[in-house]
């Protein structure tokens, strides 16, 4: 079953609450950010609308839950599952719309989940219209979606908007425990992440954690030698570079102003923080923080990285001298 920190739990019994009605929607836009919990919002709503037992239980264990989290209910269908592949074409579409006219098989209620739906291409949208106009009876369409814009404005206006939280900093650092993730490790990618649980995850399966120690070490020891290490790299790796700086000098800002470690990023380096913070203003600070902004800035518009990354040697030299 997926995990209940997953589920935003007042959402779920709002839905439940019209699937005891028999009063829900034909079709949704899960909106929200965070994937993860849209996928398992989803997954729990087909359970809801499908499961033998009513009043419906998330540890419901019935065969027809079971089916359905394991992702092999016949009549609930996925769309968009491959999510490397850039769109949703319109063939996924037309299997789609052969689907909303059969009858179900097993189940209750069809349901038809589009899985980061904001990769339908146009063509696909134009032909999914018809479909949300008049769909016929037992079919539920949900569309997860960063934002209603994501998709045309005729499928929006058609479907019930859920808007899905993110997740609260507790119960990232929580799951990251679960999947192994020290203490420590887990408050910083749950504060690093701000609520987005995939980059959390994906953090912890690169173990940014050590990475990002290392670098602050070698950034405190020799500035210089430290961005040499990236003359030669990608622009994508600079750009991780240089969020890394952005972020680290925000923490030294941060405790400057309130010399407070509950806003701090990196928490696991607080008394580091609060020695290099002491020795500098705010206003020193603050200039290496919009300093090293407008260089990021200036990487996104294919400036020189040779130049960016010579420029920021001399602005860290002088600020860790």
């Amino acid at each position: 079953m997926s995990s209940p920190e997953l589920l935003d739990q007042r959402i779920l019994s709002q839905l439940c609450k019209q699937v005891e009605r028999r009063k829900w929607a034909t079709t949704y836009l899960f909106i929200g950010k965070e994937l993860e919990r849209k996928k398992a919002l989803a997954i729990a709503f087909a359970r809801a609308l499908n499961c033998s037992d009513q009043p419906f239980r998330v540890s419901c264990a019935c065969a027809i839950c079971k089916k359905i989290e394991a992702g092999n209910h016949p009549d609930v269908k996925w769309y968009g599952a491959d999510e490397e592949a850039n769109s949703i074409k319109i063939s996924e579409v037309r299997d789609f719309r052969n689907w909303l006219n059969l009858k179900s098989f097993e189940g209750k209620v069809k349901v038809f989940i589009f899985n980061q739906a904001e990769r339908l291409t146009a063509e696909a949208q134009n032909a999914l219209l018809k479909s949300l106009e008049e769909p016929p009876p037992g079919n539920v369409i949900v569309f997860l979606v960063p934002a209603a814009k994501s998709l045309f404005d005729t499928i929006a206006s058609r479907a019930t908007h859920i808007k899905v939280p993110s997740f609260s900093s507790q119960a990232i650092r929580d799951l990251l425990i679960q999947s192994g993730a020290s203490e420590s490790e887990a408050e910083f990618l749950a504060r690093m992440s701000q609520g987005d649980l995939t980059r959390a995850k994906e953090a912890l399966e690169n173990k940014w954690f050590l990475e990002k120690n290392k670098w602050i070490d070698a950034l405190l020891k020799n500035p210089i030698s430290f961005l040499d290490e990236f003359h030669s790299a990608s622009r994508d790796e600079i750009s991780r570079v240089f969020d890394f700086l952005i972020e680290w000098t925000r923490d030294l800002l941060v405790f400057r102003a309130t010399e407070n470690y509950d806003s701090l990023i990196h928490l696991d380096r607080s008394e580091l923080i609060s020695s290099i913070a002491s020795k500098q203003d705010f206003e020193t600070i603050l200039e290496l923080f919009e300093e090293l902004s407008q260089i990021r800035k200036s990487i996104d518009d294919y400036a020189n990285q040779k130049l960016v990354l010579t420029q920021t040697e001399v602005l860290l030299e002088h600020f860790y001298k």
